[in-house]
């Protein structure tokens, strides 16, 4: 038994490839499963996430990537620590909206 499903979301998964409709399992704090769960996967705790978003990785709430985001489309090296979601426009460092030139 998981501690928790999270069913039907919109799985954006931090990995460059589309968001796709699945299920989250977590069990001891942590993400046992990914996909389409069994509907009789059982859990404590089951949520209805039907038209919402699921990151399953860290947000950064504090990032400073405004910049680098109109060069670099993965935003490295934070995809490559697992960060799915970038806060920006922190300390008065927004980039948008601006000119082209």
């Amino acid at each position: 038994m998981y501690d928790l499903v999270i069913r039907n979301a919109t799985i954006v998964d931090g990995t460059g490839q589309p968001g796709f409709q699945g299920d989250l399992a977590v069990q001891g704090g942590k993400i046992a499963a990914v996909g389409t769960l069994p509907v009789d996967a059982a859990a404590i705790r089951e949520i209805d996430a039907h038209g919402h978003l699921l990151t399953p990785g860290w947000v950064d709430v504090h990032s400073h990537m405004d910049g680098q985001a109109t060069w670099d489309p993965l935003c490295s090296p934070a995809a490559n620590h697992g960060i799915t979601t970038l806060i920006m426009g922190n300390c008065g460092i927004g980039f948008a909206p601006c000119e082209p030139n």
